[in-house]
C-alpha cells in the first residue's frame, strides 16, 4: 500500500513539474541582463577566425596587430587583437614570444569595441631542404 501511494505521489509530482515547465515556456522571453559582478565568459558560438602576419606586438597593452586577406573583398586588411588571461597559445607560451612577421592563426570574439583572442597559434615555418636523405 505504501509503495502504491509513493508511486501515485511520484506521478502527481511529475505532472506538476511538466505543467509548470509548459506554463513557464509560454511566458514572454525576458532579455538577459549581463551581471557586472561576474566576469563574462567567452561564447564559442560567436567565435571568428583569422590567419595573417603580425605587424606589431604591444606586450604592455596585451595587443597584437596583424594584416590578413579579407576573402570577401579580396583586400588586405589590418586587425587589432587583445589577449587576456583566458587566451590559450599553441607553439608559443605567451604574447611576449610572438614577433613581427610571424604568421599566426587566431580564434577570437568581437564585443565591447574590441577583438579578444580565445586562442593564438603560431605557425611554424617548415625547414626547407633539411629533410634526412633517403637511403638507396
Amino acid at each position: 500500500m505504501k509503495r502504491r501511494i509513493a508511486t501515485i505521489l511520484g506521478i502527481i509530482g511529475l505532472g506538476v513539474l511538466l505543467n509548470t515547465g509548459l506554463a513557464l515556456s509560454q511566458d514572454e522571453p525576458k532579455a538577459k541582463e549581463p551581471s557586472l559582478a561576474a566576469p563574462q565568459e567567452k561564447n564559442e558560438s560567436d567565435t571568428q577566425w583569422v590567419w595573417g602576419e603580425v605587424t606589431s606586438v604591444d606586450t604592455q597593452n596585451k595587443t597584437l596587430a596583424l594584416k590578413y586577406l579579407d576573402y570577401d573583398t579580396d583586400e588586405e586588411k589590418e586587425l587589432l587583437i587583445t589577449v587576456d588571461n583566458l587566451t590559450s597559445y599553441e607553439n608559443v607560451r605567451s604574447l611576449e614570444e610572438i614577433q613581427v612577421k610571424d604568421s599566426v592563426s587566431i580564434d577570437y570574439i568581437s564585443g565591447a569595441g574590441k577583438n579578444t583572442a580565445m586562442s593564438v597559434s603560431l605557425e611554424k615555418a617548415e625547414a626547407a631542404g633539411l629533410q634526412a636523405p633517403v637511403a638507396q
